[in-house]
C-alpha cells in the first residue's frame, strides 16, 4: 500500500512539492508506475530523503515488477522498519512507519507466516486506534487485513470482536453491511481520499464494501451465527451460503448451492489468489466426510488437489519471471492433504494417510492433533500387518502374550476444515509413532501450563477484554482451536495411543506411567477407562509385578462400567461394541493373572466361566488348553484339541 500526504506529520512543503506529492500519487493510481517513480524522486531531490518517500518509492518500484521481486521489496521495508523479528507484546514507537509495518505484514502473510504477521498488525491498529489525522481509508484496510489473517487462522472470536471495533469506528451495523445498506456507503464513501478521481472513488468504495462484506459474513459464520444471505447467485456468496448449511448440519443443501451454476467469472489463481474449482471440490469432500461417505470424501479430495496443482502449474507458466504476491500463498494443497489423511484413516488406508499427514506438519508442527493423525496411521499399519501375520499362523498368541493389546482404541477423527515435503518421508512405524506421540504430549502439557498461566491472570475471560487478548482454546490450525472438552478428548487419546504403543516396544515403565497418568483424568470415557486399566496391567505384568497388575482388573471395576460408550465407538477396527464384550476382556486377562502368577487352577477356571463373548472365544480356549497341560492332563489336552480342531489329530 502506497502513503498519502496524510501521515500526522507536522512537516510543510512547498507548492511545487504538494503538486509533485499529488501527481505522484494520482499516478500510482493510474497504473503509471514509472511516471510516479520519477516524481518521487523529483520531490527527494526537492526536500531531501525521509522514510516516507523511501516507502513509497519501494512500493512504486515493487509494482512496477509486478509484484515479482518479493525480496528486494523485503529488504527495503525492513531497512525502513529495523525490524525482522516481532517478539510478544511488539510495539510501533513512530505512527509515520504504520504503512511500512502494514506492508511487512502482508508480505509474511502470503508467505504463510501468519503469526508473525498478526503480530505486525496488532501493534499497528493499536498504533492506529490512538493516533490522530491519519488516513481513515488506510486504518480500514488494516481492520480487513488483519481481519482475514484471524479468519485464516481459526481464530473467530478475536475475529468477532475486531469487526466489531471496526463497526463502532464506522457508526454501522453488521446487518447495515451484509445488505449494502446506504448508511455503510455514506460512513465508507466519508472516509475516502480527497485526491481520488470520482471514478477511482467508486471503484474504491465498491472493492472495500465487497470485502467487507465477505469478511463480515465469514466471521458470523466462524462464530456459527446464522445470517441472512444476500441471494446473489455469485460462486462467493454461494460457498458461504453451503457454508452456513454445513454448520446447520443440512447437508444436501449444501452441497446443491456448491452444485449451482454461478452467475460471476470463476476466480483463478492467476488472478485472484484462489481456484475457484480446489475449493469448491475440497467443501464437497467435507461434506461426504460429516455423513461418513469416506471414499466420495477421499475423490473430492483427490480432485482438489487435481484443482490445485493445475491452477499453480497455470499460474507458474503465466508468470515465468516469479509469482505475483498474490499468488505466492495461493496454494491449498497442505489444507487438501490434511482433510486426506483424515478420510483415508477412516477408510483404513494407513500408509496412504500417513503420507498425505506427512506434508502439512512442515507448517503445522505446534499441532498436537497432527501429531497423534500421524501416530495412528503408524498404529493402524502395525494392527493390519498383526492381523495378516495372525491369519497364517496357526498358534496365533501364547499366554501373557499381552492378547489383548488389539482391542487399541482408534479415537474418533474430526469434523474439521478449510510442496513437497523438506524432508525424507520416514517409515510409517511403531518407533516414529513414539516420536508423533512424545511432541503430542510435550505439546499438550505445554498448553495446558499456558492455560492454566492466562487463567491465573486474566480469571474472567469475557468481560472487558481486548480483541488481542481474547482467548481461543488451543491453536490446532489448520483445524478450529481446541475448546476445553475437546481438548481434554484429544489429550486422553494421545495418553492412550502413547501407552500402547510403548508397551507393544517393551518400555513398560513409561507404559505404566502414561497409563496411570490416562486413568487420572476426570471423566474418562469407559472405552479409554477399559484400555487404561488393561495397559497398566500388562506393564506390571510384564515388570514381574503381577499382584499389583491384578489390581487393575479388578472385577469390581466392571461395575463402573457402562455400555452406551462401546456401542458409540464401534468401527471396523474396534471390534468391542457392547458391555459384555468389555467385561469378557477384562476378566479373561484377570484369569491370565491368576494363572501367572501361579494361584489354584480352579480360581481362574471360574473366573473364565463369565468369558462367553465370542470376542474372546479362541483365547478362553487357548488357556484352558494351557492350564491343562501345565496340570498334565494330556488326555484332556487331546479331547479339546479334537472337538475343536479334529483335523490336526
Amino acid at each position: 500500500m502506497l502513503e498519502g500526504a496524510s501521515d500526522g506529520s507536522s512537516m510543510t512543503y512547498k507548492d511545487e512539492d504538494r503538486v509533485l506529492i499529488k501527481l505522484s500519487f494520482e499516478e500510482f493510481v493510474k497504473q503509471d508506475y514509472g511516471n510516479s517513480l520519477n516524481s518521487l524522486n523529483k520531490l527527494e531531490a526537492s526536500i531531501g530523503s525521509s522514510p516516507k518517500i523511501s516507502h513509497n518509492k519501494a512500493v512504486v518500484e515493487y509494482y512496477l515488477n509486478d509484484l515479482q521481486k518479493h525480496d528486494q521489496f523485503r529488504k527495503s521495508l525492513q531497512q525502513l522498519t529495523g525490524s525482522t523479528d516481532f517478539p510478544a507484546g511488539f510495539e510501533i514507537k513512530d505512527v509515520k512507519m504504520c504503512a511500512a509495518y502494514y506492508n511487512q505484514a502482508l508480505l509474511l502473510h502470503h508467505f504463510r507466516q501468519p503469526q508473525q504477521a498478526l503480530k505486525i498488525m496488532t501493534a499497528v491498529l493499536n498504533v492506529l486506534n490512538h493516533a490522530n489525522h491519519l488516513d481513515e481509508n488506510f486504518i480500514q484496510r488494516a481492520y480487513l487485513l488483519t481481519l482475514t489473517m484471524l479468519l485464516d487462522t481459526n481464530q473467530p472470536r478475536k475475529a468477532k470482536a475486531l469487526l466489531e471495533q471496526l463497526e463502532n469506528r464506522l457508526g454501522i451495523t453488521r446487518e447495515a453491511i451484509i445488505n449494502d445498506d446506504d448508511e455503510v456507503v455514506a460512513a465508507v464513501a466519508a472516509t475516502e481520499e480527497i485526491s481520488l478521481t470520482p471514478k477511482d472513488k467508486d471503484k474504491n468504495l465498491d472493492d472495500f464494501r465487497e470485502m467487507l462484506k465477505l469478511c463480515t459474513i465469514r466471521v458470523n459464520l466462524a462464530n456459527g451465527k446464522s445470517t441472512l444471505l444476500p441471494s446473489e447467485d455469485t460462486s462467493e456468496f454461494s460457498i458461504a451460503k453451503g457454508h452456513q448449511y454445513y454448520l446447520g448440519n443440512d447437508f444436501q443443501m449444501a452441497a446443491r448451492e456448491l452444485s449451482k451454476k454461478f452467475t460471476n467469472e470463476p476466480f483463478t489463481l492467476a488472478v485472484n489468489g484462489e481456484d475457484q474449482n480446489t475449493i469448491i471440490a475440497n467443501n464437497m469432500g467435507l461434506i461426504h466426510f460429516a455423513v461418513r461417505h469416506y471414499a466420495m470424501a477421499v475423490r473430492f479430495f483427490q480432485h482438489a488437489l487435481n484443482f490445485d496443482k493445475n491452477a499453480n502449474e497455470e499460474v507458474t507458466q503465466k508468470f515465468s519471471k516469479g509469482l505475483p504476491l498474490h499468488a505466492v500463498g495461493g496454494s491449498k494443497q497442505t489444507q487438501i492433504l490434511y482433510n486426506l489423511g483424515v478420510a483415508l484413516l477412516h477408510l483404513q488406508r494407513p500408509k496412504e494417510a500417513f503420507e498425505c499427514l506427512i506434508v502439512p506438519l512442515n507448517y503445522h508442527h505446534n499441532n498436537p492433533r497432527l501429531w497423534l493423525r500421524i501416530a495412528e496411521a503408524c498404529i493402524m499399519l502395525y494392527r493390519q500387518d498383526i492381523k495378516q501375520n495372525e491369519n497364517k499362523n496357526l498358534v496365533s498368541s501364547v499366554v501373557g502374550s499381552g492378547a489383548h493389546r488389539k482391542y487399541i482404541l482408534q479415537p474418533t477423527a474430526p469434523k474439521h476444515v478449510s510442496d513437497s515435503s523438506l524432508f525424507a518421508i520416514p517409515s510409517p512405524n511403531l518407533e516414529f509413532a513414539v516420536l508423533c506421540l512424545r511432541n503430542a504430549y510435550t505439546l499438550v502439557e505445554h498448553f495446558l501450563a499456558q492455560r492454566k498461566m492466562e487463567e491465573d491472570k486474566q480469571p474472567d475471560a469475557d468481560l472487558n477484554v481486548e480483541w488481542d487478548k481474547m482467548r481461543e482454546g488451543i491453536a490446532t490450525h489448520p483445524s478450529k482451536p481446541l475448546k476445553d472438552g475437546a481438548f481434554q478428548q484429544l489429550r486422553c487419546s494421545i495418553l492412550a495411543a502413547f501407552s500402547y504403543v510403548l508397551v507393544t516396544l517393551g518400555d513398560y515403565t513409561l507404559s505404566l506411567k502414561y497409563g496411570k497418568e490416562l486413568l487420572k483424568i476426570p471423566n474418562l470415557p469407559d472405552t479409554l477407562k477399559m484400555l487404561g486399566h488393561l495397559y497398566c496391567a500388562e506393564s506390571l505384568i510384564m515388570l514381574n509385578k503381577v499382584p499389583e497388575a491384578i489390581s487393575y482388573l479388578d472385577p469390581k471395576f466392571l461395575s463402573e462400567l457402562r455400555g452406551e460408550d462401546f456401542e458409540t465407538r464401534a468401527s471396523p477396527d474396534w471390534n468391542v461394541n457392547s458391555l459384555e464384550a468389555a467385561q469378557s476382556i477384562i476378566t479373561y486377562n484377570l484369569a491370565v493373572s491368576l494363572v501367572m502368577k501361579g494361584d489354584a487352577p480352579e480360581v481362574a477356571k471360574s473366573v473364565l466361566l463369565s468369558c462367553t463373548h465370542p470376542i474372546v472365544m479362541n483365547h478362553v480356549k487357548m488357556l484352558k488348553l494351557y492350564m491343562e497341560l501345565q496340570a498334565g492332563n494330556v488326555e484332556n489336552c487331546r479331547k479339546m484339541i479334537r472337538v475343536d480342531t479334529p483335523q490336526f489329530i
